[in-house]
């Protein structure tokens, strides 16, 4: 978990900045691990189904432009890019890489479901995406070299002259600036304006949230943290949409649905309790539940008598074993096979 520093502990994080304020978090992780190298994430910028983009600034007459390229990127053009001013950004890395999805215990005291993907960016000195705002919170982890940040809770106008490609702000000079180093984190809550510029060459780790846009939760309690849990307190604050939050938060991108076994390959699976006894959840699925039903990959299903516990196992665990295969049932088991809730293996 990030080290707070002074009287500073997950609870008072939640009551004095979650969803409120900026907060800057020199040193707050030891080390980052697992991480990647720079070589590794272009190499993840060439994939088909990887979503990446590099940022370009041009700078002329103290004025900088900012232009988007997206990927997949050939490696040639990935090993002609220049000394400076671009910025490589790839995004849902966890789900491509599931081990990184160990970054996300930095933060065990945000409901995971609220997490929406690890995005991993190489900026090249001088290198960043220009001064804008996200309508999601966002924990900024520094690792590699160093970036220099500015914020602002500002009315900061926009700057339509800045990029064709990206919704940036005019430059501003901030109410706060930091310098990055490796280990040190930046907390931005939504609509805050912020802008950051590789000083050295470096890599930042974003672990984003999600949330639709009915739904926000300045009021969160760490008591409401469970893995896969909606509590009854964020149904309360969906307010007239709760019966739309699980599926809404559990829904996938387009690209990254995962592939379910067809209805024959299910049945097979469910008799050969080899295979089946050691399934992990697919890197790209995403699960939750609250009380009354399961959600996963934007379906929903009623629970049933008993359920609730063996489906609370699996988003701890995010792997099977023949009890908790036994606790869930066959018709359980079914539903969460032909939804891609579990990595297939090749059977030879």
């Amino acid at each position: 978990m990030l080290k707070f520093s002074g009287d500073l502990t997950a609870e008072t994080f939640l009551a004095r900045y979650w969803q409120k304020k900026p907060l800057f978090m020199p040193q707050a992780i030891d080390v980052i691990r697992p991480a990647v190298t720079r070589n590794e994430l272009a190499w993840l910028a060439t994939l088909d189904d990887v979503e990446s983009r590099i940022v370009f600034t041009d700078r002329a007459d103290d004025r900088a432009r900012y232009r988007v390229e997206t990927g997949p990127f050939d490696v040639e053009f990935l090993q002609a890019l220049p000394r400076r001013n671009w910025s490589l950004l790839v995004h849902d890395v966890e789900k491509h890489l599931p081990a990184l999805r160990k970054l996300f215990k930095q933060v065990p005291f945000i409901p995971d479901w609220r997490i929406d993907d690890l995005m991993i960016s190489f900026a090249a000195p001088g290198g960043g995406v220009g001064p804008h705002r996200d309508n999601y919170d966002v924990f900024l982890c520094q690792g590699i070299g160093v970036r220099e940040w500015r914020t602002s809770a500002a009315a900061i106008p926009e700057d339509d002259t800045a990029s064709d490609d990206l919704a940036l702000l005019r430059e501003f000079s901030g109410d706060e600036h930091h310098v990055a180093r490796k280990g040190d984190v930046l907390y931005l809550p939504p609509g805050v304006a912020h802008w950051g510029t590789a000083s050295r060459a470096c890599i930042t780790y974003s672990i984003g949230m999600r949330a639709p846009s009915f739904y926000a939760d300045p009021d969160l309690r760490l008591a409401e943290v469970q893995p896969g849990y909606l509590s009854r307190a964020a149904l309360r604050r969906a307010g007239k949409h709760a019966s739309r939050l699980g599926c809404a938060v559990t829904e996938l991108k387009q690209w990254l649905q995962p592939l379910a076994p067809n209805p024959d390959e299910i049945t097979a699976m469910l008799e050969t309790p080899a295979i089946l006894h050691k399934l992990r959840l697919h890197g790209m699925a995403r699960i939750a539940f609250d009380d009354s039903k399961l959600y996963l990959n934007g379906a929903g299903r009623a629970l049933q008598d008993g359920d609730r516990e063996a489906i609370a196992a699996l988003c701890a665990r995010r792997r099977l074993d023949g009890a908790l295969a036994a606790a869930l049932g066959k018709p359980g088991l079914r539903w969460l096979l032909a939804h891609g809730a579990f990595e297939i293996p090749e059977i030879e």
